[in-house]
């Protein structure tokens, strides 16, 4: 019983962290004034040689995006790279693919399980036809789901770029055995 009690906290709790941490990705990705304290660095270059006491300011959240697919109620911070650390608090960009709304193909992995982050918990959910939309500070990309497809984890073939400005986004299944990798290609629409 007590050990019971001792597993259902803590998956509560470890639910519960990673929602908090995925609201104040959100927040710091839409706070405006965090972006233009960022472009405001290039105005602190200084001389070679000179020095001043302002410092640079900082931006603690790296998250560049956010996924948005209504069908599933699902809005996920996106930040750089795949590795552990990036997929155990948002979604991640590959970073050998293009961003979105470029020519090619940008792909974005995230966990789809309580071990490691829901963050696609529901991507199994989402039909042929559903729409997509990436949020960048400059503009929202929209896309139309094409393709679902589940391959094996060595296919490396969905990293492949493109002729068109395509979506990947990839999570494994099935949940919790994570055998293989499911797949939903969705293409830009104006």
């Amino acid at each position: 019983m007590v050990i019971g009690v001792l597993v259902l906290v803590t998956s509560i709790t470890v639910n519960t962290f990673q929602y908090l941490t995925k609201l104040e990705a959100i927040n710091s990705f839409n706070e405006d004034d965090t972006w233009e304290k960022i472009e405001d660095t290039e105005d602190i270059v200084l001389s070679e040689g000179e020095n001043s006491e302002e410092e640079a300011p900082t931006f603690d959240s790296k998250i560049n995006y956010l996924v948005k697919i209504p069908k599933i109620d699902s809005v996920e911070p996106v930040s750089e790279g795949t590795s552990k650390e990036a997929l155990a608090n948002s979604l991640g960009h590959d970073t050998s693919t293009v961003n979105p709304g470029e020519k090619g193909n940008c792909v974005i992995a995230g966990h789809r399980n309580y071990t490691f982050g829901k963050f696609f918990n529901r991507l199994d959910e989402v039909e042929i036809g559903d729409m997509i939309y990436v949020d960048t500070h400059e503009e929202t990309y929209t896309y139309k789901v094409k393709e679902i497809k589940v391959v094996e984890p060595e296919d490396v073939s969905i990293l492949d770029n493109t002729e068109e400005e395509i979506l990947t986004l990839y999570t494994c299944t099935p949940i919790y055995i994570a055998t293989h990798r499911l797949v939903v290609i969705a293409e830009r629409v104006e």
